[in-house]
């Protein structure tokens, strides 16, 4: 049997605050997880940008939307836009974070939970 682990995550009705960092449609939206010092890594997929922060995304359902929508706020303490650079990727972030303060949570890949369905797993 595979182990599981609780996510928590925060849905909110109230009005967007004024101190926005990112919001997108969950087709643009990705978190990568949280790093040893406690901040969280969120992927705007649109812009190809990493946003460094003290708290998760909260996740939303607009008005006659089909689709939620994630929205980051707070200060960030590291903005990096991956497009103005040939040689690195979001590959390549997870990497220099595993490297530089390691992971606390990362959420499984795809992959990996489709390899424990198979396994029987789940």
């Amino acid at each position: 049997m595979t182990p599981t682990s609780t996510t928590h995550e925060t849905v909110a009705d109230a009005p967007p605050a004024n101190d926005v960092l990112l919001e997108r449609s969950g087709s643009y939206y990705s978190y990568l997880g949280e790093d040893s010092k406690g901040h969280h890594h969120h992927v705007d997929e649109q812009t190809n940008t990493i946003y460094v922060t003290d708290d998760r995304a909260e996740r939303f359902l607009p008005d006659n939307a089909g689709l939620y929508w994630f929205r980051v706020t707070g200060e960030a303490h590291h903005v990096e836009d991956l497009s103005q650079y040939d040689d690195r990727d979001l590959e390549e972030w997870i990497a220099y974070v595993d490297a530089k303060r390691g992971w606390e949570e990362r959420p499984p890949a795809i992959g990996e939970i489709v390899a424990d369905v198979i396994r029987g797993g789940v």
